[in-house]
């Protein structure tokens, strides 16, 4: 027997890979791609070459059963879950750097729920929380952003604890249409306010901009009308939520690209706070991998959780909770925020707003 034939025979001895060790030896590759020690970025079309011919090393190699890759100076055993909230959002980052951006007189498409959370005091002085679920479309045109559509559809408000009595909000069934721009605090398109244009295009420099950002806008704002001025404590508790609060908005909005939202995850790698949860349910009840961070916020501490598909890293939703320290020593988790992403693709056309569609309650 030649050399060649003892190399096929070893080779057809060995067993196949599984599923998940494919997938998250893809992952793992386009994660060193997309490392920030990588040359400037290029075009996806030159990225997606060079993938190419990884995956022509990846078909050799997985037969060799378990083997490991280095990223970061640091070496993963793939079919692994991550072993870090760093890891794990390095690896959404390159999941997120290679999703299909839409071409000229495309579209990208968007389908998710948004959960609202109302929160209040009653009469007898007793709280009470309610939940209402929205679920919309949102359409983004490739050549021009700022003309993006969404579709709103409002089901029925919910008490979530305590009774919340008559509220002025959209009733079931109600359907609004929103443009780019049209009501900047609404959850339909918002974005942090600050100029999408001018975000750095590196992890870290994105993190520092965020924070310089968040800082004069605290500083700004100042204490209310006959209120002390907050402490330094205070301060660097309200930026800190800021900080968060902002990269979360990016994360979630359908308004940046792909590789701007991959540049978003890795700068949420950064935070020193962030821990993985290796097993966390979306909104609508999709199992996945989450990624929390937590903070002391200037009204106690709040925790934020961004959930993603545990083979692919495809982006699930996200979380945010309140927690309220009780009088026996534990905290009580409250939910005031859930978004879950159904469906993200690239389509050729979008809907015309109805002549007799009226203003957004939200505005």
């Amino acid at each position: 027997m030649n050399e060649f034939e003892t190399l096929k025979t070893y080779h057809d001895s060995l067993p196949a890979p599984t599923s998940q060790a494919t997938a998250r030896a893809r992952t793992l590759l386009a994660a060193a791609v997309e490392a920030e020690t990588s040359p400037p970025r290029t075009s996806r079309r030159s990225r997606n070459a060079f993938r190419g011919g990884l995956v022509v090393a990846l078909a050799a190699a997985m037969t060799a059963g378990v083997i490991t890759l280095r990223q970061d100076d640091a070496t993963y055993p793939l079919g692994t879950p991550p072993a870090s909230a760093a890891e794990l959002l390095r690896n959404a980052a390159a999941a997120s750097a290679r999703t299909d951006e839409p071409r000229q007189g495309q579209f990208t498409y968007v389908r998710r729920i948004d959960y609202l959370y109302y929160f209040g005091v009653g009469r007898g002085g007793s709280e009470w929380v309610s939940s209402q679920e929205v679920r919309r479309e949102v359409w983004i045109p490739a050549a021009d952003p700022d003309k993006a559509l969404a579709r709103s559809t409002f089901a029925k408000l919910v008490p979530v604890s305590g009774d919340s009595g008559e509220m002025s909000l959209p009733a079931e069934g109600t359907v609004e249409y929103q443009r780019a721009g049209q009501c900047p605090s609404s959850a339909a398109l918002r974005v942090p306010a600050q100029d999408l244009g001018a975000l750095p295009t590196d992890p870290d420099g994105l993190l520092r901009k965020v924070r310089a950002d968040a800082e004069a806008a605290v500083r700004r704002k100042g204490p209310g009308a006959g209120a002390a001025p907050p402490s330094d404590d205070e301060i660097k508790r309200m930026i800190e939520r800021t900080v968060v609060t902002r990269l979360f908005l990016l994360a979630d909005t359908p308004l940046i690209d792909a590789d701007t939202r991959a540049t978003v995850f890795n700068a949420l790698s950064r935070m020193p706070t962030a821990t993985v949860v290796p097993d966390l349910s979306d909104p609508t009840g999709r199992r996945g991998v989450g990624a929390s961070i937590r903070f002391q916020g200037p009204d106690g501490w709040e925790h934020e959780e961004l959930i993603f598909e545990p083979k692919t890293y495809a982006f699930l939703g996200w979380r945010s909770w309140i927690e309220d320290e009780q009088a026996d020593g534990t905290m009580k988790k409250t939910m005031s925020n859930a978004t879950a992403v159904l469906e993200t693709k690239v389509v050729d056309s979008m809907p015309e707003v109805p002549q007799d569609a009226k203003r957004p309650t939200s505005c």
